[in-house]
């Protein structure tokens, strides 16, 4: 099975062939696909070519009060940050134990949106979080917040680093601060759990005065710790990306981001990277997720800066090899200020 780094070098390589394909006008041509591929693949198309009428721009929806968001709790993360610089406060944010939950809210007609983390400059992208969009055929995506995040060891007041024997934290927020871990907690056994702000809940809540959470100064607050390290991520590059998922129809844009997904043969990927590059997109993303057919195929999550429902088109039309479909165009929201709120 080819695991996550080969492919990260596979996709690498090939968005290299695509550029230098472009820049010399070579024109890359895929080989013949299987009819029955082509067949599936127009069925979709026609499909999605049927959907009710698309909105034009995110800003169709600019009134948020009455909105309902779930979102990744408990209270304190930083995907619930992320709600509040997408929605400008606006609207209602309900906590879900995790991504699959706040999601199925969304799908269920609890909630009007899903805020989700779907990829960090340290940590990588979160596979499990991008299935639930490459896996819900009704999910579209209205918004992406890219949060600059501060990663601080949380502790009860009065606890000193050597007392320590416990660290609660995310995958990413354990991922992000291992290198500090390793250098000044060696002796301490890391605990994954489902946010950091879960993390931070449990420190508070122990009954020992020998466990820390990896965090943020928002959740300190909440729980009533005290910051013991701070910064203790790897570098200070460090950014999430979160998608906000409705269950409208994808905007036609243009807007700053475009998305879509393209299933399909990892043999053909070159030959999409191409087919995007000459539509006048720039990839900002692609990640790959398992079509869960064969080995080799996958379900292609793409990412451009810039674009709309046009370019997606010229894209489609020119790769009849795979089956698309579109996610929608929708506006990035880029907070200036390096976050010390809340916690993924």
């Amino acid at each position: 099975m080819v695991n996550g780094q080969t492919r990260f070098l596979t996709v690498l390589l090939a968005m290299s062939l695509a550029c230098a394909s472009c820049s010399t006008g070579t024109a890359v041509s895929s080989d013949s696909s299987e009819t029955s591929s082509v067949e599936t693949n127009a069925v979709a198309n026609e499909a999605d070519a049927a959907t009710a009428e698309e909105p034009t721009s995110a800003s169709a929806h600019p009134d948020y009060a009455d909105a309902s968001v779930s979102y990744l709790g408990p209270e304190g993360t930083y995907t619930q940050e992320a709600c509040e610089a997408f929605f400008g406060g606006q609207g209602t944010y309900l906590p879900a134990e995790d991504v699959t939950a706040s999601v199925k809210a969304m799908l269920d007609g609890e909630t009007d949106y899903a805020v989700i983390p779907q990829e960090n400059a340290i940590g990588g992208p979160i596979a499990e979080y991008l299935d639930e969009v490459v896996g819900h055929e009704q999910v579209s995506i209205v918004g992406e917040v890219e949060l600059p995040i501060d990663q601080n060891l949380l502790v009860k007041p009065g606890t000193k680093l050597d007392d320590i024997r416990t660290v609660y934290s995310h995958k990413q927020g354990i991922a992000q601060g291992k290198e500090w871990l390793s250098e000044h907690l060696p002796q301490a056994e890391v605990v994954e759990v489902s946010s950091t702000a879960e993390g931070a809940r449990m420190a508070a809540e122990s009954k020992e005065g020998d466990c820390a959470a990896i965090g943020a100064r928002a959740a300190a607050r909440v729980y009533g710790l005290e910051v013991a390290a701070e910064a203790i991520q790897m570098n200070d590059a460090n950014k999430t990306r979160f998608y906000v998922l409705s269950t409208e129809a994808p905007v036609a844009g243009p807007d700053d981001r475009m998305a879509f997904t393209a299933a399909g043969g990892v043999e053909d990927l070159a030959e999409l990277l191409t087919s995007v590059e000459a539509a006048g997109l720039e990839v900002v993303a692609v990640h790959d997720r398992p079509e869960k057919s064969e080995l080799g195929r996958y379900a292609y999550l793409v990412e451009t800066s810039g674009g709309g429902r046009d370019a997606f088109d010229a894209v489609q039309k020119e790769r009849p090899e795979f089956v698309f479909r579109y996610l929608g165009c929708f506006p990035l929201v880029s907070p200036g200020e390096r976050s010390d709120g809340a916690a993924s």
